[in-house]
């Protein structure tokens, strides 16, 4: 009789260890606390007021996406998602070739996202270049930030474990000594985007070596510096996901909230 694993949550983590243990023979039960959609805070969320003609609300998408050319183990677990007409969930990730940064109060900051790659790719980073984005920032600002990012770029293994991973992205930018503009744009803006977290107590390590490492992306002719789902995420990750789980043996459930543990000693 195969070992029973139960797991407490059932979103990317939850579905990505049942995933794992599965495939290896376990035994598997996740409870989930949402009473209606399966995916945690990865799901698509129906938009009240979009029900129409008897159709299903339309599917809203809130957190982040992010499918970063350098990540290995989430596209190595949507490789061995089946998707009809498909090989696997995996090529339901395209890459865009624009960036965009929407804003309220002023026009969108908009870049490419990869290597140039045609005549357009080339004029908007030419553009950009000479001084066609306006960010808002100061001359003071820009010429700080660009130093402590070549600051990160050539610190060794040993400095960025040692003391970057003690300080917060918002200390090492110094966002105190600057204007709204810049923490929004380079302090707050970027733990969001790039780690989802805030940015007083994010890690400078983890926050810098993903940026970096994205720009180091974006220089690389035949690498995809980020990836989109084709469509709504529940259609094109989730509810696969769930399907083949499920075909593996694991039993979802939906409204089962976890409210105490209780511990025995027993062999």
């Amino acid at each position: 009789m195969p070992k029973k694993v139960i797991i407490l949550g059932g979103g990317v983590a939850g579905l990505s260890a049942a995933h794992e243990l599965a495939e290896r023979g376990f035994s598997v039960e996740i409870f989930e606390r949402n009473p209606d959609v399966p995916g945690g805070k990865a799901r698509s969320v129906p938009v009240p007021g979009t029900m129409t003609d008897g159709k299903l609300p339309l599917p809203g998408e809130h957190g982040f996406r992010f499918f970063p050319g350098f990540y290995k183990h989430l596209p190595d677990t949507m490789k061995r998602i089946p998707f009809p007409g498909k090989k696997s969930v995996y090529e339901n990730l395209v890459a865009p070739d624009r960036i965009m940064v929407a804003r309220y109060d002023k026009p969108p900051i908009l870049t490419v996202a990869n290597f140039p790659h045609s005549i357009s790719d080339v004029k908007l980073v030419i553009h950009d270049m000479f001084g066609g984005v306006d960010t808002g920032l100061t001359e003071e600002e820009i010429d700080f930030f660009a130093a402590r990012v070549w600051q990160l770029m050539t610190s060794c293994y040993d400095r960025r474990l040692n003391d970057y991973e003690r300080i917060g992205w918002w200390e090492f930018c110094q966002a105190d000594r600057f204007s709204e503009t810049y923490r929004s744009l380079l302090v707050e803006g970027l733990t969001r985007t790039l780690v989802a977290a805030q940015a007083e107590i994010a890690s400078t390590k983890t926050g810098g070596d993903i940026f970096l490492q994205l720009i180091f992306n974006m220089m690389m002719p035949f690498v995809d510096t980020d990836r989109v789902l084709c469509g709504p995420t529940n259609e094109m990750w989730i509810y696969p996901w769930l399907v083949y789980l499920r075909e593996k043996g694991v039993k979802y459930h939906l409204g089962a909230e976890a409210k105490s543990f209780e511990c025995s000693d027993t062999a």
